[in-house]
């Protein structure tokens, strides 16, 4: 197959680093222009990572586009923690960018989606209270993946705001600016790797076969929450003591792994935490037996 532009081969595109300003690591980013050239000449590239593992089971992940505000396209990007513990868990990654979804996904053939958190507009229907944003171009990705994800049967995994994008997918409602009026201690938006609070886990679900225990402590990194009376087709599988959702699995959904998380647990495993490493072990090993 022919080779699209210098960053690729054999119509792979590999995904580089850069510390953007004010970060205190490295993101794994491939600026548009790269998957651009591509889809010019009719080829719709593969993004990877280098000197990965070319087995274990395939996982779609969807790239940000956040960064870089002074470039005319933004770059696509990626928090380095989403795709380590992905490969920790034996994982192999392939990265989607927001064109040609479904062609890009019949060509991986992935075994599972993996919805990361961002910034971005879920569709303005979702919301109990109107929102003047519609759902834009990530957020119609999102819904893309869903699709392939319940056309196919893949097992899936949220964090943050892709568990809000599952749970709204199965009908809930959500709310914005859950975090106005609190005091900073309590807020639900503090640094991605501190400890904020306790989430309280409900027996006999995917998240306590998962963790097995009935309480962790999390991080928590969020505005936005599903409405806990109006959470649709949705197990509300975990609760912060304050009542703000944290976990959701889908009712009589397509595979026997739904599940989404409201904290970050992909923020933690670096740090040891048995609960966040277990989630991800779990998500690969379905999605390998799968």
């Amino acid at each position: 197959m022919t080779t699209c532009c210098p960053n690729s081969t054999n119509s792979i595109l590999y995904l580089k680093k850069i510390t953007y300003d004010g970060d205190a690591f490295e993101s794994y980013y491939i600026p548009a222009e790269d998957i651009h050239s591509c889809l010019a000449q009719g080829i719709i590239p593969q993004l990877k990572i280098k000197d990965t593992l070319s087995h274990g089971p395939k996982i779609a992940i969807l790239l940000g586009q956040e960064r870089h505000p002074n470039r005319i396209e933004k770059d696509y990007s990626l928090h380095p923690d989403y795709a380590d513990v992905i490969i920790k868990a034996g994982g192999n990654p392939f990265f989607i960018f927001y064109d040609n979804i479904k062609e890009q996904l019949e060509k991986i053939c992935p075994d599972g989606i993996f919805l990361i958190g961002g910034v971005f507009n879920s569709p303005a229907t979702w919301y109990d209270v109107p929102v003047t944003d519609d759902i834009d171009k990530r957020g119609h990705a999102y819904l893309e993946l869903l699709d392939y994800a319940k056309e196919h049967s893949l097992p899936v995994l949220g964090i943050c705001a892709g568990m809000q994008m599952l749970a709204g997918y199965f009908g809930a409602k959500l709310q914005k600016g859950i975090n106005d009026g609190r005091q900073a201690e309590q807020s639900h938006k503090q640094n991605g790797e501190k400890i904020a609070h306790k989430v309280l886990i409900k027996n006999e679900t995917l998240l306590s076969s998962i963790v097995g225990k009935q309480d962790i402590l999390t991080n928590s990194s969020h505005n936005e929450a599903v409405i806990l009376n109006k959470c649709g087709d949705n197990i509300i599988s975990a609760q912060a003591e304050d009542g703000i959702v944290e976990a959701i699995e889908p009712i009589n959904g397509w595979n026997k792994f739904l599940l989404g998380v409201q904290w970050h647990p992909e923020r933690l495993v670096k740090h040891g935490d048995n609960a966040a490493k277990a989630i991800f072990e779990s998500f690969v090993k379905n999605a390998q037996h799968d």
